[in-house]
Formats: C-alpha cells, structure tokens, sequence
C-alpha cells in the first residue's frame, strides 16, 4: 500500500500545461481526470479516466524500479454523445495542444499510448519515465509529488529537453467512482 492509493481527480485551477509558441502556461484544458491507484507488493496498478468528451480509459502496471518498459495501454474511448470516435478524438487532441512535437499524443484502443517504467523516491515521491514506442525516445519524466497531508499530489512533467511541460494537481476524491485500476 502507498500514500498514493485511491482516487483522484484534476483541480483544473491548479492545472497548467506549457504552449510551447507563446512561451507562456495556459490552463490546462484536459477537462475531467480521474486517477485510480493500487499498489500491492511493490506493484502498481494505475488506471485514468482522462478528457470529459471523449474519455480515454488507459492504465498500466508495473514494478517500481523494474528495469524493464511496461504498455500504458488505451484500454477504451468512451464518447458522450454518440459522436464518431476519430472526429472526437482528433478534437480532444486540439483541445489539449497533443498534435505535434513532444507533446503529441495518439489514442487507439488496445494500442499503448506509450510505454513506461515507475521509480521510486520515498512515500512521497514517484518518478514515471515514458518512452515513445515507435522511436523509443524518452517523451517525458513524470515527478509526482504527494501533500504533506495525503490529501492531495502535484504532477509535473518534464519533456525531455527539461521544460515543465505540464503541472496536474489533484485532490484524493472522497466519493470514489468507476474508475477501476487493473481492469483490462
């Protein structure tokens, strides 16, 4: 079990992400994120809830301080109304600045929107490294950072030329939900 063991979601009024043209942060316009952590014997089972229309259910587990890359798999695209999925997705992508560059992401089912490894820092403290699974290039370092309280955690991400590309704050939820970490 870990500090980190729950459920989260986003407080979009302490969530930024970087715009790379401008040179400047801008809210983060994810909409809903809701994170679900489990951790047993030094293995983490981690599912997210990520966008509010469509949302992308993805997850992963793995070991921390295993040497060996684990699938962040998108496990299913859930679209609100109905919509075509590749119309929704390819607004979702707009909307969240992920069509280019390092912080362009894909979202396939059953495909890994990349793969990872988690390190371990102290109670508090968990890095995640994310590699691209086409060039195996490093896409970002994940530092995330929980409160003194439990109550809460921040999540910077660094892309690989150092640059805090996003920060995600998130408060534990206290009403649990769907999310369900380790369902395939």
């Amino acid at each position: 079990m870990s500090g980190f063991d729950g459920t989260w979601r986003i407080a979009p009024e302490g969530s930024k992400v970087w715009n790379y043209e401008s040179g400047v942060y801008e809210p983060d316009e994810v909409g809903e994120e809701i994170i679900t952590i489990r951790t047993d014997d030094g293995v983490q089972d981690y599912e997210v809830l990520y966008g509010d229309d469509p949302v992308m259910r993805m997850g992963y587990r793995t070991k921390f301080d295993d040497t060996e890359w684990q699938p962040y798999l998108v496990r299913e695209i859930i679209t609100n109304d109905g919509s075509d999925v590749a119309d929704s997705v390819a607004a979702f992508r707009d909307r969240i600045k992920a069509t280019s560059g390092t912080m362009r992401r894909d979202f396939e089912v059953g495909k890994p929107y990349g793969i990872v490894r988690l390190i371990s820092g102290d109670e508090r403290t968990h890095y995640r490294l994310s590699r691209d699974t086409t060039s195996d290039e490093i896409l970002h370092i994940m530092l995330r950072r929980l409160d003194e309280d439990g109550q809460g955690y921040t999540a910077f991400v660094f892309d690989r030329e150092g640059i805090v590309n996003r920060v995600r704050v998130f408060r534990r939820d206290s009403e649990g939900n769907e999310a369900s970490a380790g369902q395939e």
